[in-house]
């Protein structure tokens, strides 16, 4: 399955910006803006002049208008794009729209026919749409005959696919340690959770933090300095613990980096790949809940579909998990 992230007009007009929820936004505003024009009675503008009507700063004019209306124009539901909680402020917009331009005057849009404009802004509208999730169900895994870190895997597949896995990885795992905790230290989970699906908070020490383990999950392709930076930076006391969730395919590759790049308590510093993290059976973390677990992956799945639901308006079915068989 062809992840809409690696759509060839997506990356044409991306390449090595991050699709998040602000920059698909903006892109879906912007052909909304160009597909506006079109329909004006006296007829289109050219693609310079409505870029430099409709961009503004680091935003597009009216995006959370335009970004309903867009949607909506395929019979796709807007509670995932309405009022405006992309937010506004996206400072890759000097970039994208540039690129998008590039891209539509390479097919000789400004003289095209009418028509043919709003076939091509469509055609370039449909993965960025995909993106979002918003013409998706929820993911279906059949776990029949699979191994609990098999599951995890490939939910996380089609998270990825469906570019929402940072997101995805970070629920599981909340839901993981709001399952194992039970109790109060459930509901002190809960509070951790991000409701939207934005960048890490740079000041934060750690996605999740239980006594004196701060755990932080990234999705990101292989050892990254950053991440390695912030693990010093959590255990540079001596006392707090930093556990490291990463790609699971990747774990060999952290710890290599890590032995080679220790800080100054590297024993604080631990590396779990998230398939197993999250798979493995829940009373095996560090800390255990009094409740006996009948079947914890189920659990985990169950809980994070909860999340899905508080979230609604973001992630809609799109995220949520459907165990099959």
């Amino acid at each position: 399955m062809e992840s809409s992230a690696e759509h060839p007009i997506v990356l044409a007009i991306l390449d090595n910006i991050r699709p998040t929820k602000s920059v698909i936004c903006s892109v879906l505003a912007f052909l909304e803006a160009v597909e506006e024009d079109i329909e004006k009675p006296e007829g289109s503008s050219p693609l310079a002049t409505v870029q430099q009507r409709e961009v503004r700063g680091n935003g597009i004019v009216g995006q959370g208008r335009r970004v309903p209306k867009h949607v909506a124009r395929f019979g796709l539901p807007t509670e995932n794009v309405s009022g405006d909680l992309s937010g506004r402020k996206t400072p890759q917009v000097r970039t994208v729209i540039p690129r998008l331009i590039d891209y539509l005057n390479s097919r000789r849009f400004d003289s095209a026919d009418p028509s043919l404009k709003i076939e091509l802004l469509h055609l370039i509208s449909e993965p960025f749409r995909s993106m979002l999730g918003l013409s998706l169900g929820p993911m279906r895994i059949t776990p029949s005959g699979k191994s609990a870190a098999s599951v995890i895997e490939e939910v996380l597949k089609q998270a990825e696919a469906r570019g929402i896995v940072s997101a995805i990885a970070e629920l599981l795992v909340g839901s993981k340690l709001e399952v194992c905790l039970g109790g109060p230290r459930a509901a002190e989970v809960a509070a951790q959770h991000k409701w939207e699906n934005g960048g890490d908070d740079p000041t934060a020490l750690g996605d999740y933090r239980i006594e004196n383990v701060a755990i932080e999950v990234t999705m990101v392709r292989g050892p990254d300095e950053s991440h390695r930076i912030k693990a010093n930076k959590i255990t540079q006391s001596g006392t707090d613990e930093c556990w490291l969730i990463v790609r699971s395919e990747k774990i060999k590759a952290w710890q290599d980096y890590l032995a080679r790049a220790p800080g100054r308590y590297p024993s604080l510093i631990r590396c779990f790949g998230i398939c197993e993290f999250i798979g493995q059976n829940l009373t095996e973390t560090r800390w255990r809940s009094s409740s006996g677990l009948i079947d914890p992956l189920r659990d985990v799945m169950a809980k994070l579909n909860y999340l899905v639901a508080r979230m609604g308006r973001q992630y809609l079915p799109a995220a949520s998990v459907e165990l099959v068989g």
